[in-house]
């Protein structure tokens, strides 16, 4: 049962401290000046420890970055690039605030104020809303973990119903980037080796992560079955580290090799043993996303996605996106004035003549205009343009993913066939992800229900027995 004891401290100052028992030994609160406090406190101790609620006190005394540091022990199972961005979030946004303050001096108020003004360690300008909302979700689950642990016996970065009402908005995602098929065979055949062109259509048409494609070796690929196997993948730290471990969601999964890549897919794995990568640096090791991009894709993406606008240039039209019929007419008649079969499509055959033609327009360029210049017809050259192209913005190599998953949907794919093949954890996400893209969903089914619906109407083969028509004719013979 609760008690209290009289205390005299080292000032000579009289007061209390409430005595109570828990798990067998006998323990102390903090010391009060009225004893009624003491022992009411006494009480609300016991009474926790009767119901399995009760923390020790000295156990929120350990600092939030004390905690952090204990914490992160525990997560060793975590991939390496999410304790590396959990450490910089905690370094630069979260211990300036609390890294020195105990456990249980951390308030509610304190969090939603630091929430909403945390700024950056750089700049020293309130940090951005995402920013902010990753470093309130760390602290939120660090405290959350200091409450399981028993350190503390709520959070204070909740409510009393458990929300967090300090959390920023999200912000908003970037919208995707996709592209049509004839715009991914432009960029494929834009790259200047054929392992980046292999590279660019696996991902593109699998929809595959970067650190999944990148981590693919001799034995992951089935062209048999047209199988790839998806088993590990590769993780970049900050100081440039690649680490080799599990896939994102730490599953392997199968998806299908595209008929369309096996011989090219083929051609890579000839005199590898299955332990090799598929895809190499240029010193063999494993090929970097950082250097691929800018030599390779970037120069790719940027070739093709002004293909249209590069032609109209050099035979001296008006500037548009659009392969239009003006382009074409002009094209017939550079094809028929080199010799060529005036077929309207620009082939590297015709592209041949495109450079030559833009030869003459190049007056007032720079040395170096005139250098990018030609590295971009040479691009291009290795490319079909036909009536109908259009141009497109930039993308980046994760926009290849997005365009396998609307090429997929666009193709009658399911949402459950779409979620196997990205890797997504659950159907939820994929739908979330990507629910612009089943829109014209809506329209097929609508389609396909009117013309079930009609063509139920016409069956003079079978009579009227069965459908429904014959009651109805008669009820309007009645009616007459």
């Amino acid at each position: 049962m609760a008690y209290t004891e009289q205390r005299t401290d080292s000032a000579g100052r009289t007061g209390y401290v409430g005595r109570y028992r828990v798990d067998g030994r006998l323990r102390s609160t903090r010391r009060f000046t009225v004893r009624r406090e003491a022992l009411a406190e006494a009480r609300r101790q016991e009474e926790a420890g009767k119901h399995a609620e009760w923390v020790d006190p000295a156990a929120g005394r350990l600092t939030v970055a004390e905690w952090f540091a204990t914490w992160q022990e525990t997560r060793a199972d975590r991939a390496a690039r999410t304790l590396e961005a959990e450490r910089e979030r905690f370094r630069s946004l979260v211990a300036p605030a609390f890294g020195d303050r105990p456990l249980r001096q951390v308030t509610h108020e304190d969090v939603a104020r630091w929430a909403a003004t945390m700024t950056s360690p750089t700049t020293g300008a309130t940090a951005s809303a995402a920013r902010r909302r990753d470093a309130t979700r760390l602290l939120v689950a660090l405290l959350d973990a200091a409450v399981d642990a028993r350190r503390l016996r709520t959070n204070p970065a909740r409510t009393p119903s458990g929300k967090v009402p300090a959390l920023p908005r999200a912000p908003k995602t970037k919208p995707h980037r996709y592209l049509s098929h004839e715009q991914l065979r432009r960029v494929a055949d834009a790259t200047a080796s054929p392992q980046a062109r292999t590279l660019v259509l696996l991902t593109a048409l699998t929809g595959l992560r970067w650190g999944e494609v990148s981590a693919l070796t001799v034995a992951d690929v089935d062209p048999l079955r047209r199988r790839v196997r998806v088993t590990k993948a590769y993780t970049r730290l900050d100081d440039g580290t690649l680490l080799l471990g599990d896939t994102k969601t730490h599953a392997r999964r199968e998806v299908p090799l595209p008929a369309t890549l096996v011989g090219a897919v083929t051609d890579r794995a000839a005199g590898r043993a299955p332990a090799d990568l598929l895809f190499t640096g240029a010193r063999g090791g494993p090929l970097r996303r950082e250097s691929f991009d800018r030599s390779a894709f970037r120069p790719a993406v940027t070739a093709a996605g002004t293909a249209v606008g590069t032609l109209r240039q050099a035979l001296g039209l008006l500037p548009s996106p659009l392969f239009d019929d003006g382009v074409t007419a002009a094209v017939r008649r550079l094809q028929a004035d080199g010799g060529l079969e005036p077929t309207g499509v620009v082939d590297p055959a015709t592209w041949a003549l495109v450079a030559e033609a833009d030869r003459t327009r190049r007056d007032g360029l720079t040395r170096g205009e005139k250098a990018s210049r030609t590295r971009l017809l040479t691009a291009l050259s290795r490319t079909t343009l036909a009536p109908g192209a259009e141009d497109f913005d930039t993308l980046t190599l994760h926009d290849l993913r997005h365009t396998a998953a609307s090429l997929a949907i666009s193709g009658g794919a399911t949402v459950k066939a779409v979620q196997r093949m990205l890797g997504h954890e659950s159907p939820v996400l994929t739908l979330s992800t990507y629910a612009g893209l089943f829109e014209d969903d809506l329209d097929q089914l609508g389609d396909a229900m009117s013309a079930a619906f009609q063509a139920s109407a016409v069956a003079p083969d079978r009579g009227d027995e069965g459908t429904g028509i014959a009651p109805v004719r008669a009820l309007r013979s009645r009616a007459g």
